[in-house]
């Protein structure tokens, strides 16, 4: 069951097209990729960061603890595919399929291309462990605070596949 807000039951009854974008958490941090720029605030974050955590706020918590750091918010998506969930097996058995559920998976793919002919998704896979990597599917309207925006899909890469073109990431429910 999903908790929405007012404001995004309004914009998709008012027809609105959503926003959305890939939320990856890696061992490095987070990356946030969609079809097009997006603004910061869509992140959750208002601005840069400038504590790091070595300095006490208030002597009960050090600034900046509990933050996230965000690697990269950029418009690498190129297809987010289909999101496949289902209770029902093949045989169309109600009571066998409660049993029977297959995870939901999403396969989505992402721009391997860059200026100058640089190949970031590459340097990615090189540095970090894609492999266990967490990804949302995260839901929004443009205008909307991060926090009403709903996340569609929890899952892990599961598998991937790397070209001169493109990187596909592969994800299973957890």
């Amino acid at each position: 069951m999903y908790s929405l807000s007012q404001a995004f039951s309004r914009a998709v009854s008012e027809g609105r097209t959503p926003i959305l974008a890939l939320r990856l958490t890696t061992s490095f941090g987070v990356r946030y990729w969609a079809d097009r720029a997006l603004p910061l605030r869509h992140s959750g974050l208002t601005g840069p960061l400038m504590a790091d955590g070595a300095a006490l706020a208030d002597g009960s918590q050090r600034a900046g603890e509990g933050s996230f750091s965000l690697l990269e918010m950029a418009p690498r998506v190129l297809s987010l595919g289909r999101l496949r969930e289902t209770l029902a097996p093949q045989s169309g058995d109600f009571l066998a399929s409660l049993g029977q559920e297959e995870p939901a998976s999403i396969t989505v793919t992402l721009a391997n291309d860059g200026p100058d002919d640089q190949r970031p998704m590459s340097r990615i896979e090189a540095r970090e462990n894609l492999l266990g990597a967490v990804g949302e599917l995260i839901v929004g309207f443009a205008d909307a605070p991060a926090r009403e925006h709903m996340v569609r899909f929890h899952g892990q890469v599961v598998s991937y596949t790397l070209s001169a073109t493109a990187l596909r990431l592969c994800l299973k429910a957890a």
